[in-house]
């Protein structure tokens, strides 16, 4: 049985204090693996798989899953991030994603992408995407929050992808993109 979450608004925006402690250079627990092929986990209580790239490292932060690009790579400001979150919840796609949208207005400096929101695809499930930009002590970062259901039924849960990476930083967000694209949902119930 799952422990108890923080309501789903709250690790909305959990990825922009993932954001600063990953500029500062803090974290939690470390896993660097150590190996130079594509490493899968399964995220801790929420049924999602992801394959982080060679030398990314799995840290959990204030209880979320999160897998960073190595120290050294990409933008010298700001290291690429994923973050994992989920709860259980009856909410449609469409339900969650405008309640995203709504608490990343509260990002300071929050600029909405171009592209906007809206229902889309990841690896092939039903999505919805909230993405903009902010700036994080100088530096602008770009940041991608999909919305994924792992089924219909009361069992379901709506698991939350944030991709945060420097906006020049072309290779971090790549790879932060091949992380979201390796989920693996698995079905409720």
């Amino acid at each position: 049985m799952p422990r108890p979450r923080l309501p789903r608004i709250f690790w909305t925006l959990a990825p922009v204090v993932t954001a600063a402690l990953a500029l500062a250079g803090c974290g939690g627990a470390t896993d660097t693996g150590g190996t130079a092929e594509p490493v899968a986990y399964d995220v801790p209580e929420v049924p999602v798989q992801v394959t982080a790239p060679p030398g990314w490292e799995r840290v959990t932060r204030d209880g979320a899953f999160v897998l960073r690009a190595p120290s050294g790579s990409g933008s010298a400001d700001f290291r690429a991030n994923v973050v994992v979150t989920g709860e259980q919840s009856a909410a449609t796609l469409e339900q969650a994603g405008a309640e995203t949208a709504t608490a990343v207005q509260a990002i300071p400096g929050w600029v909405p992408d171009a592209d906007g929101q809206g229902a889309t695809t990841l690896a092939e499930l039903p999505a919805f995407r909230v993405a903009g930009t902010y700036d994080a002590a100088g530096t602008v970062v770009a940041q991608e929050i999909l919305a994924v259901r792992t089924g219909d039924g009361p069992d379901a849960w709506v698991v939350d992808l944030t991709a945060s990476y420097a906006a020049d930083d072309a290779d971090g967000a790549a790879q932060a993109r091949a992380i979201l694209e390796s989920v693996q949902v698995a079905p409720a119930g």
